[in-house]
């Protein structure tokens, strides 16, 4: 969080302070990070391929994670890089967190296909409830970043979307978490 708060920062004074605005990411440069990330995503999964694992099982599920996390966060900051407008950024952290949503599902339906009956519908109980929790996160940030509360401003949609961002990635975070300790026992 400190470190995409930190580099949204960057970006818009960079943007304010040279006045520029690029506008949105056409579809040749999303072409192009795509490729770059691709080509940076191999060579991440080859280094993860050289590193110790209790099982196959353990190893197999450890580098997809790793895998889809950094192509996400690799395709953000290079969103980021270019078009570092107050638009350019919402955009980017908004692709990051639909992108995060669906490692969430994918981990949630992975992690469920692993457990009982019985702690099967606590997960989907949990999952509820952190929907609900999500969601209610969502209209406090939204009224928080009203101008009688935080000064308003376009900065705003940065900080809003930022929250969206860490809430659903941490929730994919804790899903694999789960996961991770059922695969290693």
């Amino acid at each position: 969080m400190k470190y995409i708060t930190s580099l949204l920062g960057i970006f818009f004074f960079l943007g304010n302070s040279y006045a520029q605005n690029i506008g949105n990411i056409s579809e040749a440069e999303m072409n192009q990070i795509s490729s770059e990330v691709d080509r940076e995503l191999a060579f991440y999964k080859t280094q993860l391929d050289q590193e110790i694992y209790y099982s196959d099982l353990e190893k197999e599920m450890r580098i997809e994670f790793q895998s889809d996390t950094f192509a996400i966060e690799r395709t953000l900051f290079k969103m980021l890089g270019t078009d570092y407008s107050t638009t350019g950024m919402t955009n980017a952290v908004y692709y990051a967190e639909a992108a995060y949503d669906k490692l969430l599902n994918k981990y949630y339906k992975l992690l469920k296909s692993k457990l009982n009956e019985e702690d099967k519908k606590r997960l989907t109980d949990s999952q509820r409830n952190w929907i609900l929790f999500r969601d209610s996160e969502r209209i406090l940030s939204n009224e928080i970043s009203k101008e009688e509360y935080s000064g308003g401003g376009t900065i705003q949609q940065i900080i809003i979307s930022d929250k969206q961002l860490e809430i659903t990635k941490q929730r994919v975070i804790e899903l694999y978490g789960y996961l991770d300790r059922v695969i290693l026992f």
